[in-house]
């Protein structure tokens, strides 16, 4: 009975002793919980997101206050208060709380403002309120949108067809280009504030429905100017074409073998898929490709070359309706030129740029793709082999390659196509040395 008791007593002494340990280096413990502000900007603008996250190892989370100030203003924007114990304190020691605030909304204004963070923990310090903790982040409240000055006067465009557009912004800003429908068009700054934009109408859009300055500055503010425009109308071929059992036969094969999912049970299925599904791919590549920014200065100083002594097989623009045995079976743009010369005609780049696409491409089969700098691109398909590498610079009327029949080609020619950041345009425009001197050389000499 003794040994018992003795026991008893030492359990109770083991409890009373750990109560007053969790008491005095726990509950009573003097440490305010940590607080940090993530994605809080120094120049914020009409919509503000941050993420604020609070811990507490030893205590817990008693409670959480988010407030924005400016001057005397004082608004709250959350609040949490988190369960406590008695003897557990509480189970919460890091809370991540995410917010999306409108301060116009909340009644600021432009100018310096701050975010205020409050914390308690669940210590029973300063009158069982626990421990606080508050912390100060400043900012600036920019609700003014970027200036926008149209420099250009009307802008001439037409279906598959590309424009310059110049304006100044009156301030840094972190995105600016131009919209036309639904495809944006980088802005690439020259001097003074000026900047460039090249643009293009697809060639299967037949309306204009937005075209637009769009400048967004570092605080988030954006502003959008219409651009006077005159859009001119242009007629593209519809063609026939017709496929013989020859033709698949031959070209057929080549997709065969690169693309196992090409084999659909006949060779005439086979060049649907090609036509349709891999095209398709294909020029989402190239669109890829060249919608990224240009990797090289814009040294363009007149029309862009042809490929010497062709002539034209088939025009850009034309919509291909493919007949087998009298029946309509596929259907497509062709979004070049094809130029035609002796066969294993040497290929001159059209004017320098960088090479930034040098490999096998489906319907296009060996291909080159150009950059020129502000967006402009031109791509050289069918090509007996590659003869440049990617990263490499090459100089107008440098040889890139020979023709060939690579792809989906019926004969030895060059497929010759020119982008307007991601979009194909008309090379004729890009050929006629008076287009290229009025609608874009004439008008960046001022800022170049």
């Amino acid at each position: 009975m003794k040994t018992f008791l003795k026991v008893l007593i030492l359990i109770l002494l083991l409890a009373i002793c750990g109560a007053a340990v969790f008491i005095f280096f726990i509950k009573l413990e003097s440490e305010a919980p940590n607080i940090t502000v993530e994605g809080l900007p120094e120049l914020a603008g009409r919509k503000l997101t941050f993420t604020v996250r609070v811990s507490d190892e030893r205590s817990g989370l008693r409670g959480l206050k988010v407030y924005l100030l400016q001057g005397k203003k004082r608004v709250l924007l959350k609040e949490e208060a988190y369960p406590v114990s008695f003897l557990k304190g509480s189970t919460v020691h890091a809370k991540a709380l995410s917010l999306t605030v409108s301060p116009v909304e909340k009644g600021l204004s432009e100018g310096p403002a701050a975010l205020l963070i409050e914390a308690t923990d669940a210590s029973w310090r300063n009158h069982l309120q626990g421990n606080l903790a508050t912390q100060r982040f400043a900012f600036t409240l920019d609700l003014t949108p970027p200036r926008v000055t149209l420099v250009s006067r009307i802008i001439y465009i037409a279906r598959g067809g590309s424009a310059l557009v110049l304006y100044r912004v009156g301030e840094e800003v972190s995105r600016t280009g131009v919209f036309l429908n639904e495809h944006f068009f980088r802005g690439y700054p020259l001097k003074e504030g000026a900047y460039a934009a090249l643009v293009a109408l697809p060639v299967f859009e037949t309306q204009v429905k937005r075209f637009t300055v769009f400048a967004e500055d570092k605080a988030g503010n954006r502003l959008e100017i219409p651009v006077s425009y005159y859009l001119q109308r242009r007629r593209y071929p519809r063609v026939k074409m017709r496929l013989s059992d020859r033709f698949l036969s031959v070209k057929m094969p080549e997709f065969l073998s690169r693309y196992p999912e090409a084999q659909k049970g006949g060779l005439l299925e086979t060049f649907i898929w090609v036509n349709e599904i891999l095209r398709r791919r294909n020029n989402q590549t190239i669109a890829k490709l060249t919608s990224k920014p240009s990797q090289t200065s814009f040294t363009l100083t007149g029309a862009l070359k042809a490929l010497p002594r062709s002539a034209k097989r088939a025009d850009f623009g034309e919509h291909r309706s493919y007949y087998y045995r009298g029946r309509k079976v596929s259907e497509a743009w062709h979004l070049g030129l094809d130029l035609a010369s002796v066969a294993r005609s040497p290929v001159p780049a059209a004017a320098s740029g960088k090479v930034i696409f040098a490999d096998y491409l489906g319907i296009y089969g060996n291909t080159v793709i150009l950059d020129h700098g502000l967006g402009l691109y031109t791509l050289y398909a069918h090509l007996a082999g590659i003869e440049v590498q990617v990263g490499q610079e090459v100089s107008a009327g440098e040889t890139i390659g020979h023709t060939d029949t690579t792809g989906l080609a019926g004969g030895d020619h060059l497929h010759f196509s020119v982008l307007v950041q991601g979009v194909f345009v008309t090379p004729i425009e890009w050929f006629d040395p008076r287009w290229v001197k009025v609608r874009i050389l004439g008008p960046l000499e001022a800022y170049r």
